[in-house]
């Protein structure tokens, strides 16, 4: 008989062979692991969230099981760019010092709204906050902060903690026009950089611009109509 404590280890997070002629079988949430012919594959689903990610390539033995394919969907469509323009905006207005928000997903409304963290010890290096309080059917999706003037980059706090299962982003050069932007999926200490209209484009025909006032936001959108940057809306 198996060990009671390996069978909640195994019921919080199953194994399963991917079918190599049928759909993939759908789940509760929580995540499980896919053992496929082309990898082994981690799914977590949540309210907001349901991903399939690689773990490692293909088993050096040939496998009877079916192929899996990397997904990403978020059950609230996209990431609503208004919203972060508006994360934005409050990190200007906190300018030099650093601002910690977060865009929280309400399974009741299948929507986001955003929400500022209580800074408990602040500058313009670090954030320490608050999340902010959450109604029972609320879960945070996406957690925000900014560097102020400085550079946006993955620091090993940010590292740390980010451990969870979550939407990251950190925003930097906010006294610029333009701002600077990382964002990434986080899943249990994995991290998948995601694309965002913030980012630099090097392919793309430079237009010479004036200087730009501070909603430049749209026009940078106008000039990256009909690009594709994956899980973003306006």
């Amino acid at each position: 008989m198996m060990d009671v404590r390996d069978l909640a280890l195994q019921s919080a997070c199953p194994v399963i062979a991917a079918p190599r002629f049928g759909p993939l079988p759908d789940m509760v949430n929580g995540q499980r692991i896919i053992l496929a012919a082309n990898g082994v594959f981690v799914q977590v689903k949540l309210d907001w969230l349901d991903c399939i990610q690689r773990l490692s390539p293909a088993l050096p033995i040939p496998l009877p099981y079916g192929g899996i394919k990397e997904r990403l969907t978020f059950t609230f469509g996209v990431l609503p760019i208004r919203l972060i323009e508006a994360f934005i905006e409050a990190g200007r207005r906190g300018l030099p010092n650093e601002v910690a928000g977060a865009l929280i997903y309400s399974r009741r409304s299948r929507s986001l709204r955003l929400a500022l963290c209580e800074p408990l010890d602040v500058s313009p290096h670090q954030i320490d906050y608050r999340v902010p309080a959450m109604d029972a059917d609320e879960t945070l999706a996406v957690d925000l902060h900014t560097h102020g003037h400085g550079l946006p980059f993955w620091s090993a706090k940010d590292d740390r903690d980010d451990q969870g299962i979550k939407v990251a982003g950190v925003l930097g050069c906010l006294h610029q026009p333009k701002p600077s932007a990382l964002f990434r999926l986080a899943v249990n200490g994995r991290f998948h950089p995601l694309p965002h209209p913030w980012q630099a484009d090097t392919t793309a025909p430079h237009y010479p611009e004036p200087d730009l006032e501070p909603g430049l936001l749209r026009r940078i959108l106008s000039f990256y109509q009909g690009r594709r940057f994956g899980p973003w809306n306006t």
